[in-house]
């Protein structure tokens, strides 16, 4: 189930989106519809972000569609919320610095708008002239007059949001022409957009084929996992690097990667061990689909995927010449049943890789992050120094013990200490770290007001870790783990 947040346009009401509301309801969603404070001589753009984002409390799966001047709005609650899609129907896209005021001249509107043919210039034929009169009339009547004071402020993000962004335009909009809609859509966003029939307000004149157009936005979006397995791809891109070196695949070598989400690894092994072979391992089927389809984009022809839990995977005996895992091997319930089973896997003397963190205590993002959410509340409890998680395999003395039961020799540490990257700046920062499950967990066991002050904290924090153009990073530990079988 999503959560679709409808945010209306200029002087209008919720009023206007009750029959789409209607229409994903019965989809079995929920849905936010809210007045926006249009009325209010003293709202600005920061107030009417505050309305949607208090509509929305602790919802998450958000799906943001807004109507015409909302599209000024819908941008500022995805650097607040975390947000999964962004839908802009004939939306008025604004640029960072630009006032609501100045945007008919900045794009053309003004030159376009004197160009149309329309011979009334009510309100009922420029914007319900599809919509059946009664509610055209209805519609017209639930409007509001719209306050100046948000036109008059600058547009204050510096970029447009990292949130997958679709534009809806509306082929017979007597507001905003479609000859002219389609060169801003593609000027400012860089997109093509789709299309629609029908005028300036198709929640009203078409409702269910707008519920269709959103549920086949929302059905092409990949889970969280898959979206936050993209972003670790940056998140780790140095470490990465020591991943790789430390591997030293050669030509002709047969390779496992384990845990290998949506295959980055994967690849860089394939591109290595050409002519040779890759077999990525994950319990993920949607990662494991988005490595095929990443995979297929660069045209490796010796990578397969299979799904599994290496812990109890049925290998090939003897038959790898090295396995490697980039942050995907703290996970197993029995880590010496699971390296067992990879080490059957390998021939003789084959190599084991392994980057894994080092001690949570070590690890600057961990420690920062979780401070920043609790405040004043007492740290919790460390887990158990073996459970199944991201630090399990921190300590050198126990990890070598695993190993050394599950028949691996020559083993050795080597430390690894690289900055995490989180985003650009801290809109992105936040949008990624939001959107850790972690911290999903955390914000949504608070009280409104008490989420609020922690996602305070978690700006400034993130804030303090921007690091100039190269973005917000944090300091972090880790290990790579070289072994042989005996």
């Amino acid at each position: 189930m999503a959560t679709y947040v409808l945010i209306h346009g200029s002087g209008d009401s919720a009023f206007y989106w009750h029959l789409l509301d209607r229409e994903l309801r019965a989809r079995g969603h929920d849905v936010v519809a809210m007045d926006l404070p249009c009325d209010d001589e003293s709202a600005g753009l920061s107030e009417y972000t505050d309305a949607v984002v208090e509509a929305i409390g602790d919802r998450t799966e958000l799906i943001v569609v807004a109507q015409s001047f909302g599209a000024f709005i819908a941008p500022l609650v995805c650097a607040r919320v975390p947000v999964e899609l962004m839908v802009l129907v004939a939306g008025m896209i604004p640029r960072p610095g630009e006032r609501g005021e100045d945007w008919s001249a900045a794009t053309g509107f003004d030159t376009a708008a004197r160009e149309r043919d329309v011979r009334d210039d009510s309100e009922i034929a420029v914007f319900y002239h599809d919509v059946p009169p009664a509610l055209a009339a209805e519609a017209l009547s639930n409007g509001r007059v719209q306050a100046p004071t948000p036109g008059l402020e600058p547009w204050p993000l510096d970029a447009w949001p990292d949130v997958p962004t679709k534009y809806l335009l509306c082929r017979d909009d007597r507001f905003f022409p479609a000859a002219w809609m389609r060169g801003v859509v593609r000027e400012r966003l860089g997109i093509v957009p789709d299309e629609i029939d029908g005028g300036h307000c198709p929640a009203l004149s078409r409702p269910r084929e707008l519920a269709e157009r959103l549920e086949a936005y929302r059905a092409e979006l990949p889970s969280p996992r898959v979206r936050y397995a993209d972003a670790f791809d940056a998140e780790v891109h140095a470490h990465n690097e020591h991943l790789r070196a430390a591997a030293g695949i050669r030509p002709g070598e047969r390779v496992l990667d384990i845990g290998c989400g949506t295959g980055q690894s994967t690849r860089e092994a394939a591109a290595a061990a050409s002519p040779g072979h890759v077999l990525g391992v994950d319990i993920s089927a949607p990662m494991l689909e988005r490595a095929r389809q990443l995979t297929a984009a660069a045209r490796l022809d010796n990578v397969s995927y299979e799904q599994g839990d290496a812990q109890v995977h049925p290998f090939a005996s003897g038959h790898f010449d090295v396995a490697v895992s980039r942050f995907g091997a703290m996970f197993f319930s029995d880590p010496v049943a699971a390296f067992r089973n990879i080490a059957g896997a390998l021939r003789r003397g084959a190599r084991l890789v392994l980057l894994v963190w080092q001690r949570r205590e070590l690890n600057e993002w961990a420690i920062a992050i979780e401070s920043a959410l609790r405040g004043e509340a007492p740290p919790l409890a460390p887990p158990a120094p073996l459970a199944p998680g991201p630090f399990s395999l921190g300590d050198p003395a126990a990890t070598q013990l695993i190993l050394e039961r599950a028949g691996f020799g020559g083993i050795r540490f080597i430390e690894v200490r690289e900055p995490v990257f989180y985003g650009r700046d801290v809109t992105a920062a936040l949008q990624l770290v939001r959107g850790f499950q972690a911290v999903r967990d955390a914000l949504a066991g608070l009280e409104r007001g008490d989420a609020a002050r922690a996602e305070e904290r978690l700006r400034d924090l993130l804030a303090a870790h921007q690091r100039g153009e190269r973005g917000v990073l944090f300091d972090s530990r880790a290990w790579i783990i070289t072994a042989a079988v005996d």
